[in-house]
């Protein structure tokens, strides 16, 4: 079988918001940080240790640590909010990929057309009994609530590494059409082409 290499990306709508809420975090994580350097300086500059050594630790070291604590995540939600996924598939192995605010990519999930256990429509029967599997992990690799002319959201559930995974995509047919080309028939719903 020849050589099959198809990328497409799920890349958000509405992106002025959440540009705006990602500016928003970054500039209060970075002061955070700013108030962290600007207490050590003055610690170390003015502070008289009193005879309670305990709680001198205690009035330097907390508001230090939440200074810090603040900046880390505050930088860690911001980058939940600018995503777009990066759906690679080359020759039966699929690859996805978290691209924030279009500079950091993170290797999200790695895996074989022969892990996936099912394929579908999201919302279909069969979504729902994966969805009330226990221990199944839901992965959302989009940010859109509806999707973008051309595309529709599927479903694949993979096993990898011992843990299941539930992954809900935003992509075209043509993404679809080719894990089911390297794909065993039978992961694929049940009446899944009478809803396409």
């Amino acid at each position: 079988m020849q050589e099959v290499f198809y990328e497409e990306s799920a890349t958000m709508t509405k992106t002025g918001s959440a540009k705006t809420k990602y500016y928003i975090l970054k500039t209060f994580s970075i002061i955070s940080y700013v108030f962290a350097v600007l207490w050590a300086i003055i610690v170390f500059n003015f502070y008289r240790f009193s005879s309670n050594i305990v709680l001198d630790i205690i009035f330097i070291l907390v508001p230090l640590i939440l200074f810090i604590a603040t900046g880390i995540l505050l930088g860690r939600f911001k980058d939940k909010l600018y995503v777009d996924y990066d759906y690679t598939f080359v020759s039966g192995s699929i690859r996805f990929s978290k691209v924030i605010k279009n500079i950091k990519r993170k290797k999200v999930l790695v895996f074989d057309t022969a892990n996936i256990d099912k394929l579908g429509k999201y919302g279909s029967d069969s979504f729902y009994r994966y969805e009330s599997t226990p221990g199944i992990k839901k992965l959302v690799l989009t940010m859109n609530s509806e999707p973008q002319e051309g595309k529709d959201f599927y479903y694949l559930a993979v096993s990898v590494g011992g843990q299941k995974y539930l992954l809900i995509l935003e992509c075209t047919q043509v993404f679809i059409s080719n894990i089911i080309r390297f794909s065993s028939r039978t992961v694929i719903e049940d009446g899944f082409f009478n809803k396409r």
